[in-house]
């Protein structure tokens, strides 16, 4: 039992980290049962946070569904050396599911 507390616990002090940074990730399901899209990088900022090695980074984004009109929208997302030398080396589109639900909630894949 300790030890699922001691889980119960880590994944909670991991939810609060990303909440407090502002990163809000699509669920398993929220992704299968959302609207596929690209999303073209506008801008994107060093936030100066860094997540578990990785660094928190805010993008402006022009979503562009394939069912409907693009839009612009503003996402914060934690991004590996990797990927963060994706979009530094000039990559600007990204696969991406929008929350069928709530359209500014965006996840990408930044390593597609």
């Amino acid at each position: 039992m300790a030890v699922i507390g001691f889980l119960g616990c880590m994944g909670g002090a991991f939810w609060l980290a990303y909440k407090s940074l502002g990163i809000d990730h699509l669920s398993g399901e929220e992704i299968r049962d959302g609207r596929v899209c690209t999303a073209e990088v506008l801008s994107v900022e060093d936030t100066g946070s860094i997540l578990n090695d990785d660094t928190v980074y805010e993008f402006r984004l022009r979503v562009k569904p394939s069912d409907g009109t693009g839009y612009e929208a503003t996402l914060r997302d934690a991004l590996n050396s990797v990927e963060a030398g994706r979009v530094g080396a000039g990559t600007v589109e990204f696969r991406c599911v929008i929350d069928r639900d709530d359209a500014s909630r965006v996840e990408v894949f930044w390593s597609d």
